[in-house]
């Protein structure tokens, strides 16, 4: 039998109870992240590890912070790196208050891109490059940033980042609405 990590089981535990307190079925859950009901089930019994795609759906399906899914509602340490096909996502700082705020620092391997649909729930996305170069697309387009370059957009669209032949390491800010 596989050992399940502490952040499978943070992750199942979360979307079961959260579904449960919203009254919410698997079919209904399904309905609201488009992901299929029998992969939910998997994720709620520590079957499964979701991609870092399937979490932002989850996290846009229940419409709250990415990183209130990997919280464990029973202890404040929780593992906290997310490694997808040579991406690392790191959560550094989480906002509770009014304008709720995530930030990430993310590594990109060479020749990665990471996709990413619209965000209903956030309404702004920034990225600071501090290490490397970095493709981001937003507004229909990639736009470059080289090494302590910023840039800003509307997360509500289709957006995505990308390495050419060296990775990159950056910051990335989400602003909830």
């Amino acid at each position: 039998m596989k050992v399940k990590s502490e952040i499978s089981i943070n992750l199942g535990h979360s979307i079961k109870l959260i579904r449960n307190e919203r009254g919410l079925s698997l079919s209904q859950l399904s309905k609201d992240t488009g992901i299929s009901k029998a992969m939910l089930s998997q994720i709620e019994r520590f079957e499964s590890s979701p991609t870092v795609e399937l979490l932002w759906k989850l996290s846009q399906g229940l419409n709250i912070e990415y990183t209130a899914l990997l919280n464990s509602r029973n202890s404040n340490l929780i593992e906290n790196s997310i490694n997808n096909d040579g991406a690392v996502f790191t959560p550094i700082y989480i906002s509770k208050k009014a304008n709720k705020t995530e930030v990430f620092h993310i590594f990109l391997a060479p020749f990665n891109m990471q996709k990413r649909a619209a965000h209903n729930n956030v309404s702004e996305e920034s990225i600071t490059v501090l290490e490397g170069q970095l493709e981001v697309f937003y507004d229909g387009k990639w736009h470059l940033l080289k090494t302590g370059e910023q840039t800003t957009f509307d997360a509500n669209q289709k957006h995505g980042y990308q390495t050419t032949s060296t990775s990159a390491k950056f910051i990335n800010i989400l602003v909830y609405k």
